[in-house]
Formats: structure tokens, sequence, C-alpha cells
């Protein structure tokens, strides 16, 4: 009888690949997306950060201070890992100062490419050291190894119902290219970056938008960004950091536009800079 519970929970155990732990202020996960992996395949992976209430993590630029998470990969030979997919970040505000990152949860997922030659049956090992930095009044470092375990299959690797949710919210928090129908433009003035976006259609009168830059020491995080509407466009005055670079050719980030009747998206945007 113990024999066969312990072959239920072993196969039970593959079925629902994670690592999940409670660590100072949060709970860390690393999950995977399916089931098994197949030769020369793909799986998705995901860390979860679940904060206590009142603490956060950052985005990978935290702005003002803090550190993004980083995963450093220990794979099977032939295995790649891809970037980090971050979700559109908030922006926490403390004085004149800003970071941007999350409360409550967040979700960084990262896909593995497997290579062709695994063999049918056998078992890979999948290991990240994950770093982060969860803060609130205070900043706490905390680091973790985490482990999954997959088993190889020849037909395609079949999705884990168990967190099927938690992907598919994953994925819709994730930023999306600009609407090819959307014209971007930027200038720089002699103290601010003047952003405008004609969307080809009426603008709500309800909408707000906010630019969180890619990069850190272009724009003031924690002044005010003014945002005008117009008929068919957002426009955005950002002030500029006092360590810009002179040499910046572009503003890359992700514009943030929220409406009460669509919700809040965030769209990918690479503008060149012009001058007034």
């Amino acid at each position: 009888m113990f024999r066969r519970i312990s072959l239920i929970a072993f196969f039970f155990l593959f079925l629902n690949p994670a690592f999940s732990q409670n660590f100072s202020h949060l709970k860390a996960e690393l999950l995977c997306e399916q089931t098994c992996v197949q030769p020369g395949g793909s799986v998705t992976v995901a860390v979860h950060f679940r904060m206590q209430k009142g603490w956060h993590v950052y985005w990978q630029n935290p702005g003002d201070s803090g550190q993004a998470p980083s995963i450093t990969w220990t794979l099977p030979e032939g295995f790649t890992a891809g970037e980090i997919q971050w979700p559109v970040p908030q922006r926490l505000v403390a004085s004149t100062l800003a970071d941007y990152g999350y409360t409550n949860d967040a979700v960084l997922l990262v896909p593995l490419q497997a290579p062709p030659n695994l063999k049918p049956g056998h078992i890979v090992r999948l290991s990240a050291r994950v770093h982060w930095l969860v803060c609130q009044e205070i900043c706490i470092p905390g680091s973790a190894q985490m482990n999954l375990r997959l088993p190889i299959r020849k037909k395609p690797s079949p999705y884990n119902s168990r967190y099927a949710s938690l992907f598919k919210g994953a994925r819709r928090s994730m930023p999306l290219p600009l609407p090819d129908d959307w014209k971007a433009e930027a200038s720089v003035g002699a103290k601010e970056f003047h952003l405008s976006f004609d969307t080809g259609a009426p603008v709500s009168k309800t909408t707000t938008a906010l630019f969180f830059p890619l990069h850190p020491s272009q724009i003031e995080n924690g002044a005010k960004q003014a945002c005008v509407l117009s008929e068919n466009s957002i426009q955005l005055s950002l002030k500029k950091s006092d360590q810009l670079s002179a040499d910046v050719k572009t503003l890359d980030g992700i514009l943030v536009v929220e409406q009460k009747s669509a919700g809040k998206k965030g769209y990918i945007v690479t503008i060149p800079l012009g001058s007034n």
C-alpha cells in the first residue's frame, strides 16, 4: 500500500511541477505551464511573487530606488532561456520620488527552449537562482534556489490546468505593440520631453496616460506627467532628468493608457527624438 501511494504522489509531482516557499514578506514560486517537455520543444516557466500588503518588488527599471528581480539559470546541456517577460508596472510615488514595480503579486514569464536530442522517458532538471528586493519603508533582499523536474515525452506537452489561469492572467498583463494605426512622435525641449500619440480615432474624455521609461536617468520619475487630450490624440509632457545623457536618441518604454470603458492597457514604444 505504501509503495502504491508513493508512486501516485511521484506521478502527481510531475503533473504539477512547481517550487514554492515563503520568505520575508513574500512568497516565491517557480511554476511550469506544461506538464512535460518534448525534444526540440519549448515550455514557459513563471517566477511568481506574492507580496504581503504594503510591500512591493520592482520592474526592470526600478525608478528612483530599488533593484529588479534577476534569474540565473542552470539548465541541462542544449537548453536555452529567453529574456524575462515583464508585466506592465505600477508607478509607486513617495514624496518627490517614484519607483516602478508591483504590489500584491507579480508573474515573470520566461520561455525555455529544449534541444532536439532529448531522450523520451528521462527527466530533466531546471534550476534557477532568483534574486529580489522587497520593499515597504525598508528594503529586504532575498534569494532562492528553485528547481523543477520535467519528464521528457515524444508528444507535445499538455498544459497544466492547475496553473492555467495564472499564466493566462500573466499574458493579459503584458504590454502590447503599439497599434498599427497609431502614430507616435517625440521632441526635446529645454526641460521636457513632449510625446504625442495620434490614435486615428476619437479619444475618450476619461482617458489617462502614463509613460514608464525603460532606461534610467531619462525622466524625473517623481514629476507629474501632464496629459492633454485632443480629439484624436494623447499628449504627454515629461520632465527631463538632470542626469540625462546628451546623446539620447530615442525614448523607450511603456505607454499605459487607461479608460473607464476599456480598462488599462500598456503599449511598447520606441520613439525617435526630434527637437522643438
